[in-house]
């Protein structure tokens, strides 16, 4: 009795959905959410931090590194804040806290529509030692893992609204004024 429950109680939960949709599940598709994400490309930008920002939206776009054309432009506008959180007894800083800020937006390179936008912000903070050297290597170690987290964000906010578009899309196909934004 107990194992015919078990089985009733597992095909109850394979049959039902959820709403999650795998993205990297088939990726020579050339409709797939992980084909579009793959053919994303990145404005590049001069500084270190902004390099680091790109590279690290690349690595969670694209981690099975699928060859494909560019279709999608992604435009980036980082700003950096240092701020101080504590000063010790000689009115030093004690404490930083860092915050990124990261508007965004996702334009089809044919027809520049805006596809996806948005802001994406975060922060922590590190001790600030007598160390010149520790306080720099602290700095630059919260803003690279800073970028990994932005970067992630920024990824699920496009997938969301790749999804949305495709579903639209799917549903105004037989529309002839109806214009997709995505390929």
């Amino acid at each position: 009795m107990l194992n015919k429950f078990l089985i009733l109680l597992l095909l109850i939960f394979t049959t039902s959905s959820c709403g999650l949709q795998v993205i990297y599940k088939d990726q020579f598709d050339e409709n797939s959410i992980a084909h579009q994400l793959a053919s994303i490309r990145v404005k590049k930008d001069r500084n270190q931090i902004a390099q680091t920002l790109k590279n690290n939206i690349y690595d969670v776009l694209n981690p099975d590194y699928i060859k494909t054309e560019a279709k999608y432009f992604l435009e980036l506008t980082l700003k950096t804040d240092v701020s101080l959180t504590f000063t010790n007894a000689s009115g030093a800083s004690g404490r930083n806290k860092v915050t990124l800020t990261v508007k965004y937006i996702l334009k089809n390179i044919k027809t520049a529509q805006i596809i996806s936008e948005g802001t994406s912000a975060t922060y922590d903070s590190y001790d600030v030692s007598s160390n010149r050297y520790a306080t720099y290597t602290a700095d630059e170690y919260v803003k690279e893992n800073l970028t990994n987290v932005i970067a992630q964000n920024i990824r699920n906010s496009i997938v969301n609204d790749i999804s949305e578009e495709k579903r639209e899309c799917e549903e105004n196909k037989h529309d002839k004024n109806y214009k997709c934004l995505i390929e």
